[in-house]
Formats: C-alpha cells, sequence, structure tokens
C-alpha cells in the first residue's frame, strides 16, 4: 500500500525541479507530461512555491515569473491514478484550476485499478468536457 500512494510523491519533486533549477527559461517550448502520478496536489503545491518565490527570489534570480506561470505554461497530466474527492465539485473545481486542456486521460491498463473511461470520473462531463479529456488535449498535445 505504501508503495501505490507514494508513487504520486514524485510529481511535486520533479516540477519542482525543474521549475526552480530553471529549464523552463532555458527551454521555454519544452513541455512535460507527469504520468501516473496524479494531479489533485498541483494546485496547493504551486501556491506553496508561489509564495516561497515572493519571499526567496534571491535563491533563484534566474527565474523570471512565479512557478505557476511555469506549472500552467509547461506541464499537462495524466488522471490515472484518478482522485476520487467526497465532494465531486472539489475534483471539477481541481480541474478548473490545473487547465481542463491540461488533463490527458490515461487508463494504466492493465493493472488491477485500471480506469475505464466509462467509470473515471466521479463526476458528470459533459460530452465537449469528455472528449477534451479523453481524445483532443493528448491530439493536441502529440500533434497528431
Amino acid at each position: 500500500m505504501e508503495e501505490h500512494y507514494a508513487t504520486t510523491m514524485g510529481g511535486p519533486a520533479t516540477m519542482s525541479s525543474l521549475i526552480l533549477e530553471g529549464v523552463f527559461e532555458r527551454f521555454p517550448k519544452l513541455r512535460v507530461v507527469l504520468v501516473e502520478i496524479g494531479f489533485a496536489w498541483v494546485p496547493s503545491f504551486v501556491w506553496r512555491m508561489d509564495r516561497l518565490w515572493e519571499r526567496m527570489r534571491g535563491e533563484v534570480p534566474h527565474l523570471n515569473h512565479p512557478p505557476s506561470y511555469y506549472a500552467k505554461r509547461n506541464f499537462w497530466y495524466t488522471t490515472q491514478p484518478m482522485e476520487e474527492p467526497g465532494r465531486p465539485d472539489d475534483l471539477r473545481r481541481t480541474f478548473d484550476w490545473v487547465g481542463w486542456d491540461r488533463l490527458l486521460f490515461s487508463t494504466d491498463y492493465p493493472h488491477w485499478d485500471q480506469d475505464d473511461p466509462a467509470y473515471a470520473f466521479n463526476i458528470k462531463l459533459t460530452p465537449a468536457e469528455r472528449r477534451q479529456i479523453c481524445h483532443d488535449n493528448a491530439e493536441q498535445f502529440y500533434r497528431f
């Protein structure tokens, strides 16, 4: 169980390293998909980085923008593992903050905890929202 839930802990470490080391200042068009680490951690983590960036900018003088700028410009996320909050509207608000255009559906097939696209979301998606996450975002990201 510890290994199963802890796989999401790599996301904040990867994101902070890429942003704070200035990778996106040097390579502004670099696009990163964080796979199999969820995405519900993103808003609060980025809020914290922004707050600390404001207080400690002297330690990262190479960053021309707050961390949230790079998080919203350079990162995409897969939906597996899908967070399932007790209040489904919390998931919708998370989608809003992360960006509906930043989410790529993933199943994690053939693992036992895979997500079937018909049942993966505990919120009601419009057909346009479902198509965006399950098809359009990947098509645009990978330039199919």
